[in-house]
């Protein structure tokens, strides 16, 4: 029924009518972005929207953007310089105190909890405007990776709060001396979002929806679109089927059984590219027991190795990138995708069910067990499907498996609240090929950024000592070689299950040209006419 449902979409859009307005751009995404505020939340809907209004030092591809250049002036000095000439939406002119105020907003608590950079600045001991276009960054022990952090500090104007005369001095704080920051209503009112982007605030709705308008005065590249209408429909077909209607221009996440019918619709295609998401299994290996894995003798399944190889031996990764992505996916063999630079040469995972079954009665499981796996069901593009493809390999080996598949909005508080032993989760990886481990699988190290998110109980003192190693290492070949040694006791410890690595895949009109970004985000400035 789904095909030809599809077919006949296709059929009737033959004719599809032209742009609503030459100059507005119509997008679909795929998840809600949660705010306009671009401090508290750090997932890829919110930060392809914020990316349109605010700015940080350094872009996401680790070129300049509102820093002119960076240089270590010691091992534990960063020094900035700022690009001169650029203002803000309301006119007012970029210096050094708005970077500093920024800091002390990203480390003040909105509505007592952190922000997305609370954890990763705990390293930086202060931030000082040397002068009006040259901001300090002191580091309480030497932190390079800073420099990857800068990416995610979007500039705000310093004006938008009730700050100090004079100089605004830096504290972990965030107090700062400032008596009152704007709140996150009130950027999502568009009061307070203010920034310096190609793009400017019009509306912003929790639904999804977000309108932007050309910022006349932007000081890069103009915008190709005067306005831009961002709306969020979670279910794929619905979504394409905006698209073929001419509701929208382009959409994220067509499912990969829609693409040939893009193919063969000369008024349509789709743009893929592989991007920098790794998509795996999280285990809590707590020797104590995981939440929702049982065994009959009341042992604690997941803290065995032999069972974590034996659920990653039962796992056909290519299977799952050929029929479920129709090739439009890239079978994992280890945590950050294999092709993300800094990535170590690993050998692929082995796929054997037959020693999978072996290792759990070796392990005293030849009865299996039972576990309840979570996964988000409007997160991942295919993600449902996927995690219904895990759930039979792990069946065909024994392991009874409940599969439970939820809203990112309801699952995401019951990963918050470590209520989940088991969960499928995607981690994108635009701070370098070990971003996902080095929060995910470190023991906890404020003073280095390290395992703000293990959820997986885990700990090695071999990984550790590789991670804590690279944390401080500024030449990059001495970095990445302690990344490789920690990436292969991860793999080999398997604290999750590494699946595929996500392409990022749009679906727009054949007029368009979509030059895809491989940090997943969907952008209007990526999106141009033939």
């Amino acid at each position: 029924m789904k095909k030809t449902l599809i077919t006949l979409s296709f059929a009737a859009a033959l004719a599809m009518p032209a742009l609503a307005s030459a100059d507005t751009l119509r997008i679909g995404f795929a998840s809600a972005p949660r705010s306009i505020d671009p401090y508290p939340f750090g997932g890829t809907p919110t930060a392809s929207l914020k990316e349109h209004v605010f700015e940080a030092l350094v872009a996401a591809d680790d070129s300049p953007l509102l820093a002119e250049s960076w240089e270590w002036t010691s091992p534990t000095s960063l020094t900035v310089k700022l690009r001169q000439g650029i203002s803000f939406h309301d006119g007012g002119a970029l210096t050094a105190r708005d970077v500093v105020y920024s800091a002390c907003r990203m480390m003040n608590l909105i509505d007592g909890k952190r922000n997305l950079l609370t954890s990763s600045m705990g390293p930086v001991a202060d931030v000082v405007a040397v002068d009006d276009h040259t901001v300090r960054f002191d580091m309480k022990a030497p932190y390079p990776l800073w420099v990857q952090k800068m990416k995610f500090l979007s500039i705000l104007p310093a004006s938008g709060a009730d700050t100090p005369a004079g100089a605004i001095s830096y504290d972990d704080q965030g107090d700062c001396g400032i008596t009152r920051y704007p709140t996150r209503a009130e950027f999502e009112a568009g009061d307070a979002a203010i920034g310096t982007g190609p793009y400017t605030f019009v509306r912003f709705d929790k639904s999804g929806e977000a309108d932007l308008a050309k910022n006349p005065a932007y000081w890069g590249e103009a915008a190709e679109w005067d306005n831009v209408e961002i709306r969020t429909i979670g279910n794929a077909g619905a979504r394409l089927a905006g698209l073929l209607a001419g509701d929208f221009d382009i959409i994220e996440n067509p499912t990969t059984e829609d693409l040939p019918g893009l193919k063969a619709n000369p008024d349509l295609t789709y743009t893929a590219i592989p991007s920098w998401r790794s998509i795996f299994m999280v285990l809590d290996v707590n020797p104590e027991g995981a939440p929702g894995v049982t065994a009959a003798d009341g042992s604690a399944p997941l803290a065995d190795l032999r069972v974590r190889q034996a659920m990653s031996m039962a796992i056909n990764r290519q299977a799952i990138a050929d029929r479920l992505f129709g090739g439009e996916a890239t079978a994992a063999n280890q945590f950050a995708p294999s092709y993300r630079a800094g990535a170590p040469e690993m050998p692929a995972l082995e796929y054997d069910p037959a020693k999978a079954k072996a290792l759990l009665a070796e392990a005293g499981y030849a009865d299996g067990f039972e576990i309840n796996f979570f996964a988000p069901s409007d997160r991942y593009a295919n993600g449902s499907r996927v995690a219904q493809a895990v759930t039979q390999y792990l069946s065909r080996v024994g392991i009874t498996v409940n599969l439970k598949t939820e809203p990112w909005s309801v699952f995401a508080g019951k990963r918050r609240d470590r209520e989940l032993g088991a969960f499928l989760y995607g981690w994108g990886h635009p701070q370098g090929a070990a971003q996902m481990i080095s929060f995910a699988f470190a023991s906890r190290d404020k003073s280095l950024g390290l395992g703000a998110s293990n959820y997986s109980n885990y700990q090695n003192d071999a990984f550790d000592a590789a991670m804590q190693a690279w944390a401080v290492e500024t030449d990059d070949a001495k970095a990445n070689a302690h990344l490789g040694d920690a990436m292969r006791v991860a793999v080999a410890d398997l604290p999750g299950i590494p699946l595929y690595y996500q392409h990022s895949i749009w679906a727009h009109r054949a007029d368009l040209v979509v030059d895809g970004r491989q940090d997943e985000r969907t952008s209007a400035t990526t999106v141009s006419r033939k």
